[in-house]
């Protein structure tokens, strides 16, 4: 049976947050490819009425030239080249691979699981508590600190 505080419970959610997160990341990574690609020039949208630019990055493979459109409002000078990762290596499937767009934007979409599990697990288990998991029925349970 397995015995965890609130503070270990927290601290195991975010762990297994970490590691799906780092799963998503590598997953990307094994098997594609890093080229340079350069900046090419900006596009202007309406999104949600904002105006909103969205740069354009070109890179060639094999006499062929092909262009992406990166994260909204970042900016490069003209020129400017830049580490594309081709997912299985298909000119098909490109990603930025900086710190910013492909390892530091992603972590966003964690931010609210995790604070979900930090009120359900504050909310939970009391200030004396400990929660109990095991393999019989029932599977977890609140017990008072011994």
């Amino acid at each position: 049976m397995l015995k965890l505080s609130k503070t270990k419970l927290i601290l195991s959610g975010l762990g297994i947050m970490l590691l799906v997160y780092s799963l998503d990341r590598f997953r990307h990574i094994i098997g594609s490819e890093t080229i340079t690609g350069k900046f090419a020039f900006y596009i202007e949208e309406v999104v949600k009425e904002e105006q909103v630019a969205f740069p354009i990055i070109e890179y060639t493979i094999k006499d062929s030239t092909y262009q992406f459109r990166a994260k909204e409002n970042t900016k490069y000078e003209d020129g400017e080249t830049v580490p594309v990762l081709l997912i299985h290596k298909s000119p098909d499937m490109p990603l930025l691979f900086d710190l910013s767009s492909f390892w530091l934007f992603p972590l966003f979409y964690f931010l609210l699981p995790l604070l979900i599990w930090i009120s359900f697990t504050m909310s939970y288990v009391g200030k004396n508590e400990i929660i109990e998991i095991g393999i019989k029925s029932p599977f977890f349970r609140k017990t008072k600190k011994s």
